[in-house]
Parts: structure tokens; sequence; C-alpha cells
């Protein structure tokens, strides 16, 4: 399957538990919903009555006194960011106790009559976190928020909502967190383990751990947030039961104004919460955030039926830049927790620069490449050292490349060759023809195929002004590793002799 011939260079391959993936992953982030004709005519009946109704009366009335109730409760309170503090008094009491029945109130206005629910909220004191999944939508956190209100981490842009953006910052003490700047995930960390290890009447801090809504077709892998204190926490399960699950929020496809206007317009809405029991970490999870992470996660997944995946909250921003590249939006799944765990070197901005790289390459903005479009952009005719890279990449069996391929079979097998500087020298010593010890533009054409080719190329590889030394071309090869399985292809198959 990977396409290389064994020859007397084989130690150079690399090492064969390296894993390319080759079956296209879940997409968590895409709603499509498939209305029947039923569906469509009571939409369209209950628009006319009940849509109205429970915005006006119900939903907008209760967003207004959740918002008078925020402001009561941190009326002449001076707030400092750098230090915030948990309220108490008759302003908790405010929050905690009046604003549950707000929330309920605003649930019964989305048409959820009544919430089953089952296992026991854990006092603060046993579980101060409780980690919801699967994350679907707002709609979750005044769910939880019917029984008591917890502070919360959120994501950063939320924080700059107007007017709610504030007021729900000071009321609830919200920790925010950015998905692009890896130094405000440290913060967050820092700020939960300040208010836990405090010794305050903090309210229960709820995470969703995935870091992002989903269709509920998998559970993405969890961030650490919730783990790196190495306390006790509650998993709680939030199942939406409706046949046309409007309740799903997810990133991609249908709008969340549509979501919102279907969910008003259903006669009744299911949702039934379950508190599992706390899970207590053991000395090996306290001391390992990913293993403690991914055993809550087994947790939720086996009470809620839905499955484990290694999407992350990354793969969503690599779909809109994706998207935002002209190709199909999932094109940018790539199972970033899965890279991270078999490629741990690799950030997202790496992902970012690969995923612009394959846009160049993907000439039909479709998502996936064929031989042709490697061979254009690697300037090489079609042959037998292109098709090993080609294949050595694991392509579907229609013959297609896809990003999720590209990546994996790319990194994986590309960055052994990088850290082999015998294979490396092999390569430098055969173009350096002249023993100087620098590669000239010339000397980056010498390659016999390329002269049958001509130097016809869409990217700057050889572009090199004047010269280059080995520790040069080493980097170059770093931002072109597409050349590294060429160049092991053209040894495999004889062209480049040691």
């Amino acid at each position: 399957m990977d396409g290389y011939a064994p020859n007397e260079h084989s130690a150079l391959l690399p090492p064969a538990d390296v894993a390319v993936a080759e079956e296209a992953p879940v997409d968590p982030f895409t709603l499509k919903l498939r209305f029947s004709c039923y569906d469509y005519l009571k939409i369209a009946f209950n628009s006319i009555w009940l849509f109205p109704l429970r915005l006006l009366f119900i939903v907008l009335p209760s967003v207004v006194m959740g918002s008078c109730l925020c402001m009561l409760s941190i009326l002449c309170l001076s707030y400092n960011e750098e230090d915030p503090q948990p309220l108490t008094g008759w302003r908790k009491f405010v929050l905690q106790t009046v604003a549950t029945k707000v929330s309920r109130l605003f649930m019964f206005g989305f048409g959820f009559h009544w919430i089953p629910v089952t296992g026991t909220p854990a006092a603060s004191s046993e579980a101060p976190i409780m980690v919801v999944g699967p994350h679907s939508s707002m709609l979750d956190i005044f769910a939880i928020g019917c029984r008591s209100i917890p502070t919360a981490l959120s994501r950063a842009e939320n924080r700059s909502v107007p007017f709610f953006g504030r007021i729900f910052t000071q009321a609830f003490n919200v920790i925010y967190v950015s998905r692009e700047e890896g130094g405000s995930r440290q913060q967050a960390a820092m700020e939960i383990n300040r208010r836990l290890n405090s010794g305050l009447d903090w309210p229960r801090l709820l995470i969703f751990p995935e870091g992002t809504t989903t269709n509920r077709k998998a559970l993405l892998q969890f961030k650490h947030g919730a783990f790196s204190p190495g306390l006790p926490v509650q998993p709680v399960v939030i199942r939406y039961r409706n046949r046309m699950n409007t309740m799903v929020w997810p990133d991609h496809g249908d709008r969340v104004i549509s979501c919102l206007f279907y969910t008003l317009c259903q006669f009744h809405n299911r949702v039934e919460i379950e508190y599992l029991p706390v899970y207590m970490p053991t000395d090996e999870e306290k001391q390992n955030p990913d293993l403690f992470a991914d055993n809550v996660r087994n947790a939720i997944s086996r009470a809620s039926g839905v499955p484990t995946s290694d999407v992350a909250v990354e793969d969503m921003i690599l779909c809109n830049m994706a998207k935002r590249l002209g190709m199909p939006y999932s094109t940018g799944i790539v199972e970033y927790a899965k890279v991270k765990k078999d490629l741990s070197s690799t950030s997202i901005n790496d992902l970012k620069k690969l995923l612009k790289t394959f846009s160049i390459i993907d000439r039909d903005r479709n998502g996936l490449i064929d031989l042709s479009d490697l061979g254009w952009y690697l300037g090489v005719p079609s042959g037998a050292g292109l098709k090993t890279v080609f294949d050595s990449m694991a392509p579907a069996s229609d013959g297609f490349l896809t990003y999720h391929n590209y990546v994996h079979g790319l990194l994986g097998r590309g960055r052994p060759h990088l850290q082999n500087e015998e294979f490396l020298h092999t390569i430098f010593n055969y173009l350096d023809q002249d023993h100087s010890g620098t590669l000239s533009e010339a000397d980056m054409f010498r390659l016999p195929i390329h002269i049958a080719a001509g130097r016809h190329t869409t990217n700057d590889f050889y572009q090199i002004t004047p010269q280059i030394g080995f520790d040069d071309f080493k980097a170059l090869l770093s931002d072109y590793m597409e050349y590294v399985l060429l160049f092991e292809a053209y040894q495999s198959i004889g062209i480049i002799a040691t």
C-alpha cells in the first residue's frame, strides 16, 4: 500500500507503524435538515400563531427578566477583571434562586414543557466542575440553568456581544478563552485553578470540553481545562429527543436563526438531562490530563450513545479556512487529535500552511487532488517516481487524495526523512556534482527527469539565489516536504544512486 519498492535503502523508509489514514472521518460540524411535507405544513401553520405567541409573550420577556436580574445582582458592585469575586448574600440569592425560574420559563417558551432529570447534581464541595457533552447549542446552558446557575467557560467572542457580554461577564464571572490563541487557554486554565483553590464560595464551573457545538454525530476530543486541576468532575449528558433535531446548531449548514425559528414552530420539544456519578480521578489521571479527559469522554460516550472521534475544535478552524480558500467546508477535517498524537510537533499553524498548499495543488477546488495535480505542482511528469509519492499518501480507491490523506501521508512519511541526516546528505551530494558544498538553481534541476520535463514549476522550491548550503537545503525541504518523498522515490527506483 505504501508504494515503496524494497531495495538496499529500505533503512531510510519511515517506520512501519506510522499510520496513514485512509477513511474520511465523520463531519461533526455540518447540519443539513431534511423536512417532510408534514414538517413543512406544521412549520407553516405554527409560524402563524405558535411562533409569535412564544416569541412575544414568553421568550423575549424571559430574556428581559433575566437581563434585569443580572443587572440587579451586580448593581453598585465594583468589578475587577483581574481578580473577580463570587457573588454573596442577596446578590447570590437573586442569581441562584430567581434566575433558575427565569431559565425554566425560557425553556418552556421554546416548547420544552417538561425536562426529565436522572441522577443527582453533586455538591460543589464534592465535584466543583461539571463537564457536559455532547454540546449542541446555547439551549444546553439554559437546560442546566433550570436546576442551578453555574459559572461557565465561554469563547472569547461572546465577551464583545453588545450589552449582554458585559452584564453576563460580571454576573456569572464567565471565564473566556480564545480558540486561536494558545496563551488564552493557559490564562483560562490558571483562572480555573485560582478559583478552585481560593476557598471562596464559587458556583460550580460548567465546561463544555469539546470547545464548540456539533451535530451530535461524534464526541470531539476533549480540551484539558476541566481536567488539568486533577479534581473530581461530574459528567452530564444532554439528550434531545425530537425526530427533527432543530436544537443542534453546529458551525456549518443550516443557520442558527433558522434553527431557532424551526424550534419555536414545534408543538413540543423534548430534552433529557442525566447527571452521571462523580468521576474521581486516579493518581495516574491526576498526573495525565489526557488520560483523565479520555476516560471521562468515554463515560459520556457510553451514556449518550454518541461515538468518540479524533476530530477536535481545531478541525473546525481548518474547515472555515478551507471554505475561505474556495474548497468544500469539510475539506479541512484532518482529525487534529490524531495528528497531535502521531505527529506531536505539528501545530495548527503547520496545518494551516499545508492547507494553503493543498488548495494550490487542488486546481478544481473540489477538496480532492489526483496524480496530475501533484505532478503539475511539483513540476515533474507522470512516472514511477511521482506515482510512488502519490501512492505513499494512501489515496482512496477512486484515485484521489483528500487533505486528510495529504497531511497524514506527507507528515507521517516525510518527517522521518528530514530527521535522517544520511538520507539528506545523499540527496545533497547527488545534486552538488561539482562538490562545491553549495547548490545553485542549475544544480536543483540536475535530475534527469527534470531535464526531460524542462524547468516548469508552480512553486519556489527551485528558485534559490544565489546558492545555498546543506543547512539551508534542509530548511527548504521542511517547507516543501513533497520533494522529500519525491527524492526518496527517485532513490528507490534508482534515479538517485548512493
